[in-house]
């Protein structure tokens, strides 16, 4: 009874808003552009971080995810590293969504980050003893890059900057 009430609410709500969307229009050229941040053991019980990032298509937001992650980040490039290699393949991901709606994006896909050792590491192709523990993820951001498919970009963040 609970699902079948949750499930009709679910469907009042799309009934009342079918006229709202992300409109695209044929004749505009389609950017994605990505924006990655973490937090460093955000979560007081376990130290744990909670990562997210969001990506606009031409100005509106189309994909995003919010997430704590379910390992202690020993270092704030490790906290940063994290989402962005996520962030990555979500780019990737939504690259290849473009050709099946008629679009073509020609330049890379841009991931604002906040954290300049990340991009540094990021770009580094040597792995260093401190950067063992996430190798693997950092292995799929720098081939991404290599591939001119997804290039980090500094965002410095303001103070009164909301999360």
């Amino acid at each position: 009874d609970t699902h079948f009430r949750a499930t009709k609410r679910v469907i009042r709500y799309v009934k009342g808003t079918l006229i709202f969307g992300i409109k695209f229009y044929a004749n505009k050229k389609y950017v994605w552009q990505g924006y990655s941040d973490s937090d460093w053991g955000g979560s007081s019980n376990d130290m744990k971080s909670t990562s997210s990032y969001c990506f606009n298509l031409s100005s509106r937001v189309f994909s995003r995810c919010s997430k704590k992650k379910e390992i202690v980040a020993q270092s704030m490039a490790e906290v940063e590293l994290i989402p962005v290699t996520t962030a990555a393949n979500q780019a990737l991901w939504l690259r290849k969504l473009l050709p099946d709606i008629n679009l073509m994006q020609e330049n890379c896909t841009e991931v604002f980050v906040d954290n300049q050792e990340a991009i540094a590491i990021s770009n580094n192709p040597i792995f260093h003893g401190k950067t063992k523990h996430f190798n693997i993820k950092l292995f799929i951001l720098r081939e991404a890059q290599k591939e001119g498919l997804v290039g980090l970009k500094y965002c410095k963040i303001l103070k009164d900057q909301l999360g």
